[in-house]
């Protein structure tokens, strides 16, 4: 009975997805831009800070939403940690922000001091503000590949499967089933496809269900950019774009961008510090199924540090204005791929010959560049044999906070589907 329940969610998103439903079906007089992050750790598994100094400092910097993501737990129930040397600096902050009245301490036997990690259910009412800052429940179902699960209200073991294919439809299909299970809305999102060379675009592509990937994971270790044998996350995104939007029926694939935070203390290139990349979500009110229902329709994009005016598709026309800051300049490029496209790929090889795990080589068709222009505003009008067009825009200020060379401050924008 779960698994029918969850193909009729299948079905009815393939629906949506393919019947032309574009942002002019919303009303942007009505709704707002609101800034977040989806993938966020603490203390509950490998991050080096506790939840509610973290969820303070993203309400700090301007964000509006904050999804905690630690491994394959939420932050319910009873749980105590040792207080280490190395986490002695954030304990005495953590004390000094909020109080003993609201730090629980003990020692044990080894005369250690341990402190109370707060669920979430007991800390939101610390930062939490109605229309300026909301924590939304999440979990990175980690194994093989990572998943994440938004506003998940249950656990959500590893699934585990034969193939990584296998193993992210099981995961997939695990959040699904408890959104449909619950009536609660969920999103799930694979996050970063190239940590430890974990995901091809092929393990990606016959997901059902799997409508969102970080597109751009700010962690120091992800490898956005692929390497010479390798395919970046974004040439992922257009492959699988590709293949299945030429197939009748085929989901669409979104793209986020997150901080992935472990590090709040030393801020360094090569850290997982937060602030380095978000999502901006554009919906009525700052509630998560408000969240989740504009982005299964698309309507958000993604960022390393361009500020976006305005998106809209209408007439069939991709229109993206920038909100410029002053003295840096903007490339808009919109990319593509045309129905008919070359579909043959090649295996990747190595220096000896030997062939290489990772995505396949495909035809530059996929994912070309159908437009670009210089400037603050920028449109693209379909011409009618484009399976797909997003846009990508390229500030001239240089990403300091990255730890790639020469990388450049972008946000992305999302796929629109051609008729």
């Amino acid at each position: 009975m779960q698994f029918g329940r969850t193909m009729r969610w299948w079905l009815l998103s393939i629906c949506l997805t393919t019947a032309g439903l574009t942002w002019a079906d919303a009303d942007p007089a009505q709704s707002h831009w609101w800034k977040g992050n989806l993938h966020t750790h603490t203390f509950w598994s490998d991050g080096d800070q506790f939840p509610e100094l973290t969820a303070q400092w993203y309400k700090d910097h301007g964000y509006h939403f904050l999804s905690l993501s630690d491994h394959n737990r939420l932050s319910q129930g009873q749980r105590w940690m040792i207080v280490t040397e190395k986490q002695r600096a954030a304990f005495e902050a953590y004390k000094a922000q909020f109080g003993a009245s609201w730090v629980e301490t003990r020692t044990d036997n080894e005369d250690r001091t341990l402190v109370r990690l707060k669920p979430l259910c007991e800390y939101r009412c610390l930062v939490e503000e109605p229309g300026r800052f909301l924590l939304i429940q999440g979990e990175e179902i980690s194994e093989k590949a990572h998943l994440n699960g938004i506003n998940v209200l249950e656990v959500i073991p590893p699934q585990g499967g034969a193939t990584m294919t296998d193993l992210l439809q099981n995961d997939v299909s695990a959040v699904l089933a408890q959104q449909e299970k619950t009536g609660q809305a969920m999103l799930v999102h694979i996050n970063h496809p190239n940590f430890v060379w974990a995901l091809t675009a092929e393990d990606m592509m016959p997901v059902k269900g799997a409508r969102f990937f970080e597109v751009y994971n700010a962690h120091g270790s992800v490898n956005n950019d692929g390497d010479h044998l390798r395919a970046s996350t974004e040439r992922m995104w257009d492959i699988v774009l590709a293949n299945r939007l030429a197939q009748a029926g085929g989901e669409i694939l979104y793209g986020v961008a997150n901080d992935d935070t472990h590090n709040y203390h030393k801020f360094d290139p090569r850290a997982a510090n937060p602030g380095q990349a978000w999502t901006v979500v554009r919906a009525a009110r700052l509630t998560p199924e408000s969240l989740i229902r504009a982005m299964n329709a698309g309507d958000f994009y993604c960022s390393t540090g361009v500020r976006l005016k305005d998106v809209a598709f209408q007439d069939d026309t991709l229109t993206v204005q920038v909100d410029p800051d002053p003295g840096v300049t903007y490339t808009i490029r919109f990319l593509g791929t045309r129905r008919g496209f070359d579909p043959t790929s090649r295996e990747v090889v190595d220096a000896e010959g030997k062939a290489v795990r990772t995505t396949r080589r495909y035809s530059p068709e996929i994912g070309a560049v159908l437009a670009e222009s210089q400037g603050a505003t920028a449109s693209y009008t379909l011409k009618g044999d484009e399976l797909y067009v997003r846009a990508k825009v390229i500030s001239s200020r240089r990403n300091e906070k990255s730890h790639v060379p020469d990388e450049f401050e972008s946000a992305w924008v999302q796929p629109v589907i051609g008729k």
